[in-house]
């Protein structure tokens, strides 16, 4: 089925998927070891129910991540009260970037989270995925 006939309703891992895909394509490197799988879960599990409907929290942490429970609870703090604008930590020597999206479907995710190699563009990550949960019909 091509793209433009998918129904506009599309899964969250779906659309993560095709987020990841962009942000390969676009040869920004992410990190899927066992303690970035684990952080990003684990916050996407503890933010979901606090983020409203219609928004969606990106997060960008550079990794390695030498203190994942500290660093975790932590960023909950930090998405927790990310006002609408973007916002920049340096978290247990990880560097950090929230993004808080509104105007989202609802179909979307409503936290997204990239473990990243220090030497790749945070900031480049955040816009390919904010284009893509502000603009699903757009293509890569």
């Amino acid at each position: 089925m091509s793209r433009s006939a998918k129904s506009p309703v599309t899964d969250a891992d779906t659309v993560e998927r095709e987020i990841i895909a962009r942000l390969r394509a676009a040869k920004l490197r992410l990190r899927f070891d066992k303690v970035a799988l684990r952080l990003v879960g684990g916050l996407k599990a503890a933010l979901a129910s606090a983020v409203p409907e219609g928004q969606t929290v990106v997060l960008t942490i550079s990794g390695p991540i030498r203190l994942p429970g500290k660093t975790a609870a932590a960023l909950e703090d930090i998405a927790r009260a990310a006002p609408d604008a973007e916002r920049r930590e340096i978290v247990h020597d990880n560097q950090v970037r929230t993004r808080r999206l509104t105007g989202v479907p609802k179909h979307m995710p409503r936290v997204l989270g990239f473990v990243h190699s220090a030497d790749s563009d945070a900031g480049a990550i955040l816009t390919l995925a904010e284009a893509r949960l502000l603009d699903p019909n757009r293509d890569a």
